[in-house]
């Protein structure tokens, strides 16, 4: 490696084509220290949970310690911004969601990362599924009665979400799209509390995540009518899909994803992705992704581009029709 850095000069002043040799030796390398993970979101958040479960076994598979440093603020902006800024050397990850790459660039004026540009993906770990959540009081027992119900209350039942541009708000407004109902969105400042007073009767119904409502669903407390999924979740085997229930391609799924800073050597790429989906798929994770009700999910990095590429295209007709504009 070193040899290759020292023949910069000479292979520039002979207008050699060294950059290939020099990124296929560094490629062999990698990884030569300790490899730092950046997470948007705050220490025990369920993105953070899910990064350092795979961290784990990723620092043996590279190696090298693989260091989780959370970077949260501003909607994943202070996060998602360091990593963009940072070396393209491979020493630098972040893990992404939907909302910072789908959802933000639409949302924000002044968006200081752009994630096509900025970034080179890598792969998903995994998805969290989405469902739709009354609380136990609600007269309605299915899909098609809470629907009949809206439709006949115009502007009387309201929703939760952590704020507008969450992907439980985004689920929401296409439901209401789809179903031309009207029902106010009321903001919170976190799932959690959303969840809370939807058991408490206090709102009427949101879209939310097995892993926050799962438990209240157990204890008689809140009732899921469908879940935004292609089959059935294992924990609410008595749980339609939305299609089972009378409303096809309506399959809606935050996701989890790691990226790295664009110009990063595509063998390191590869590397990292070989060995992130040999993580994911791992026997050791599959119970921990099954308690947190999470699926795990992972891509080529192509194959990620393109799914960013459509669901770009898919969300945001949507996202400007709602008139978000954020500084």
């Amino acid at each position: 490696m070193f040899g290759c850095l020292k023949s910069v000069a000479a292979a520039a002043a002979h207008g050699l084509l060294f950059f290939g040799a020099c990124g296929a030796a560094f490629a062999q390398s990698y990884p030569a220290a300790p490899v730092h993970w950046i997470v948007p979101f705050p220490a025990g958040s369920g993105t953070d949970v899910m990064t350092r479960a795979i961290a784990q076994p990723l620092s043996i598979s590279l190696g090298k310690p693989v260091i989780v440093e959370n970077r949260a603020g501003a909607n994943t902006l202070v996060g998602l911004e360091a990593a963009a800024r940072a070396a393209a050397d491979g020493y630098t990850m972040v893990t992404t969601v939907f909302g910072s790459v789908i959802v933000n660039p639409f949302m924000y004026r002044k968006l200081p990362y752009d994630p096509q540009r900025d970034f080179e993906p890598v792969s998903l770990f995994a998805r969290v599924p989405l469902m739709l959540v009354v609380n136990e009081p609600s007269p309605v027992k299915s899909l098609s009665e809470f629907v009949a119900y809206a439709r006949a209350r115009p502007g009387k039942l309201n929703f939760g979400s952590s704020g507008v541009g969450h992907p439980f708000y985004l689920a929401m407004e296409m439901f209401k799209q789809r179903t031309r109902t009207d029902i106010v969105h009321v903001p919170y400042k976190g799932t959690s509390q959303a969840t809370q007073d939807l058991a408490a009767g206090r709102l009427d119904v949101m879209f939310n995540a097995p892993v926050d409502a799962l438990a209240l669903i157990k204890a008689g407390k809140l009732r899921a009518l469908a879940t935004a999924t292609r089959q059935r979740l294992p924990s609410l085997p008595d749980v339609p899909t939305f299609e089972e229930a009378g409303m096809p391609d309506f399959n809606i799924a935050s996701w989890m994803a790691v990226m790295v800073p664009a110009g990063t050597p595509k063998e390191i790429v590869a590397r990292l992705n070989r060995e992130i989906v040999k993580a994911v798929n791992s026997p050791e994770l599959s119970k921990f992704y099954a308690n947190l009700d999470m699926l795990p999910a992972t891509n080529t990095p192509e194959e990620f581009a393109q799914l960013i590429q459509r669901e770009t295209e898919a969300w945001g007709p949507l996202i400007k029709s709602l008139g978000i504009s954020l500084e």
